[in-house]
C-alpha cells in the first residue's frame, strides 16, 4: 500500500510534550481508558488500547543502549520483516522465523556469490513527514555504528563490521549490503528485520546534530518521533505513561487501534487484576502463579506458543571456582531439578524441550548424540567426586529482587541440589546490581530469564559465547567450540541439512562444557482481554501493537 501525501505543517505543532506531573508511588489503574471510544491523557478521541507494565526504562532506539524497546519497536520499521503466522493455540500467532517479507522495501535480490544483497525502498513517509531514501539507510547505520552508547555493532557481527564499506547507495531508492560469507546471509536477514534494522528519519535528525552531539543521540531521548513505524508518541513521562498516536500515512495503513496508553504499574499482581477487573486490556510480565490463576477467567485470554524462545537459565561463571572445572559444571547440570521448576515455579506454563539453546523447529536441526541433562543427583556426586570434591561444593548464586520467579526457581535449585552435592547460597540483590553482576562477571553463578532475538542458529550459538563480550554471561572462552563455529559459517547455506550437522557438533561442545544451564523454555508472561485478538509472540518478546484489533 502507497502511503499518504506527507503531512501538512499543522503537524509540527503536535511535538512530543514531556509531562511534568509525577503518580504515587501506589499508581491506580483506575486512570486507564477503557476498550473503545475513550479519550487517553494525551490522545484523541477513538479506539485505545489500555496497557499497564513494569518500568522496562523505555530506550527509543538500540544506539541509545540497554533498556525497554516494545515502544521503539511500535515508533520504528524495518527494510523487512518476519510474517505472522498461527500458532497451535487459537487467537495466538508467532513469526514465521526463517522468512523475510517486504517492508520499508519493495523486495531485495541476491548476488550470484551470495554476498550483496540489494534493496528497493517504498515510498514510505516517517512520522515528521519526510520521504524514505537511500541516504537514511545509509545514516541510520552510520549512526548505529558509530554512536558510544550504540550495542548494535556486537550484535550485527560479523555479518557488518564496517557500513561504510559494506553499505553502498546505487540511488536514492535502492541501497546494497554486502556480507563476508554467503552463509551469514541468513542471519545477516533475520537481523535486518530485527531491532538493528531499523531505519531513522536522517532528514529530522541532522536538522538537529551539534559538534557534542554529532547524530543527534541525545535529542533523540527526548525526541522519539523521527521513525517510520505504525505509532507516534503524543505524551511521555518517565516512570509514569506513555500515550502513543497511530499515524495516518504508515506504508501498511493505519494501525486498527487508534491510541495506545501505556501506564507504568510496578506490582505485578496489580497489573494482572487490572486485565482480570477490566481496568486495562493487556498486562505484560505478570507473575507464573497470576496467569495460570487467570486461564479460566473467560475475559482473559493467557497466550501459550509452540516453541517460546525465553530461556529461564544459569549460567556458571567459568572465571573463578569452582566452575572453572568443567566436571563441576556437568555435576550442576545433573543437579538441577528441570521438571520440578516448570510444574511449581511455572505452573506448566514452560516446556523443555531437550537440554540445549537452538530452537529445535530450525531447518536442518539435529541433537544427535548430545548430552541429555536430567536430574540426576547420584551421578552429580560421581563427578564432583571425580573432580576432586568428594565432599561438594559450595557457591552463590545470585537472583535479582524484581524477578519473582526466579527467585522461587533458586529456591527449588537449593534444595535438589543439596542431594547432588551442592551447597547454594541465595544471594538477591536489586535489579540494578544485578546487572552489573551479569555483565561484569562478577558472580559464581545466577539466575536470570533472557532470549536470542534473531534465532538463526549460528547467532543463537554466539550470543552468549562471543570473546570479550559483557553478553558472555558465563565469561567461557573455548577454541574448539569456535572453530566449530566457525566450520558452519564457511557452509553457503546456514539453514541446510549440512549446516545443521555443523551446528549439532558447536551445541554439542558447548552441552559438553556445560558454561549455562538451560532450565526451560518459558512461555509469554502476559494477560490479554478476551476480545482484545492479534496477540504474535515476536523473537524478541515484544508486543506490536499495530497488530491488535478489539472483536
Amino acid at each position: 500500500m502507497m502511503p499518504n501525501s506527507p503531512r501538512s505543517p499543522i503537524w509540527k505543532r503536535s511535538r512530543l510534550r514531556l509531562a511534568g506531573v509525577a503518580l504515587a508511588a501506589s499508581l491506580a489503574v483506575t486512570g486507564c481508558s477503557s476498550a473503545s471510544n475513550n479519550t487517553a491523557d494525551g490522545g484523541d478521541t477513538g479506539e485505545t488500547l489500555s496497557i499497564v507494565s513494569p518500568d522496562t526504562g523505555i530506550t527509543w532506539s538500540l544506539d541509545n543502549g540497554f533498556g525497554g524497546y516494545e515502544q521503539a519497536n511500535n515508533l520504528h520499521a524495518t527494510l523487512v520483516r518476519k510474517p505472522y503466522v498461527d500458532s497451535a493455540q487459537e487467537g495466538a500467532q508467532q513469526q514465521d522465523l526463517y522468512t523475510y517479507e517486504p517492508y520499508l522495501a519493495e523486495g531485495y535480490e541476491v548476488s550470484e556469490d551470495g554476498l550483496t544483497y540489494t534493496f528497493t525502498l517504498k515510498e514510505a513517509v516517517s512520522a515528521a513527514g519526510n520521504t524514505l531514501s537511500a541516504d537514511d539507510v545509509i545514516w541510520s547505520f552510520e549512526r548505529k555504528f558509530n554512536t558510544a552508547t550504540s550495542v548494535v555493532p556486537g550484535v550485527m557481527a560479523p555479518s557488518i563490521t564496517d557500513p561504510v564499506e559494506q553499505i553502498k547507495k546505487i540511488d536514492d531508492r535502492t541501497v546494497s549490503f554486502t556480507i563476508p560469507q554467503a552463509g551469514l546471509g541468513a542471519t545477516f536477514l533475520a537481523l535486518m528485520s530485527d531491532l538493528c534494522g531499523q531505519i531513522f528519519d536522517s532528514t529530522l535528525l541532522q536538522e538537529h546534530v551539534t559538534p557534542e552531539d554529532p547524530y543527534a543521540v541525545t535529542w533523540t531521548t527526548e525526541n522519539p518521533n523521527y521513525g517510520f513505524g505504525p505509532y507516534e508518541v503524543t505524551s511521555y513521562t518517565p516512570g509514569v505513561q506513555v500515550v502513543m498516536q497511530a499515524r495516518e500515512d504508515w506504508i501498511l495503513g493505519k494501525a486498527p487501534i487508534e491510541t495506545v496508553n501505556v501506564q507504568i504499574v510496578a506490582d505485578p499482581g496489580t497489573r494482572a487484576n487490572a486485565v482480570r477487573n477490566g481496568d486495562a486490556q493487556l498486562a505484560e510480565s505478570i507473575t507464573p502463579a497470576d496467569s495460570a490463576a487467570l486461564q479460566d477467567d473467560p475475559n482473559v485470554f493467557i497466550p501459550e506458543v509452540d516453541n517460546p524462545n525465553t530461556f529461564l537459565m544459569m549460567p556458571l561463571v567459568t572465571n573463578k571456582a569452582p566452575f572453572d572445572n568443567p566436571l563441576v559444571r556437568q555435576a550442576m547440570s545433573y543437579a538441577t531439578p528441570y521438571e520440578q521448576i516448570i510444574e511449581s515455579v511455572y505452573r506448566g506454563l514452560a516446556i523443555r524441550q531437550g537440554s540445549g539453546f537452538l530452537l529445535q523447529d530450525a531447518p536442518g536441526y539435529t541433537n544427535e548424540g548430545q548430552p541429555d541433562y536430567t536430574y540426576d543427583p547420584a551421578r552429580s556426586r560421581e563427578l564432583l567426586a571425580e573432580a576432586g570434591f568428594p565432599d561438594g561444593v559450595s557457591f552463590a548464586l545470585a537472583v535479582s529482587a524484581a524477578d519473582p520467579d526466579t527467585r522461587e526457581a533458586a529456591l527449588q535449585i537449593q534444595t535438589a541440589a543439596r542431594e547432588g552435592g551442592f551447597d547454594v547460597q541465595i544471594e538477591q540483590m536489586p535489579a540494578s546490581q544485578f546487572a552489573d553482576q551479569r555483565s561484569n562477571h562478577t558472580s559464581q553463578a545466577f539466575l536470570l530469564r533472557d532470549y536470542a532475538i534473531t534465532l538463526t542458529p549460528p547467532y543463537e550459538l554466539l550470543v552468549y559465547t562471543a570473546q570479550d563480550s559483557s553478553n558472555n554471561f558465563a565469561d567461557w572462552e573455548f577454541e574448539p567450540f569456535y572453530d566449530a563455529l566457525a566450520a558452519g559459517n564457511a557452509l553457503p547455506d546456514a539453514l541446510s541439512d549440512e549446516a545443521g550437522q555443523a551446528w549439532n557438533v558447536a551445541e554439542t561442545i558447548y552441552l559438553e562444557q556445560s558454561p549455562i544451564v538451560f532450565i526451560a523454555q518459558v512461555q509469554p508472561s502476559v494477560a490479554l482481554a478476551s476480545n482484545l485478538s492479534g496477540f504474535a509472540q515476536r523473537s524478541d518478546n515484544w508486543i506490536d501493537y499495530s497488530n491488535f484489533s478489539f472483536e
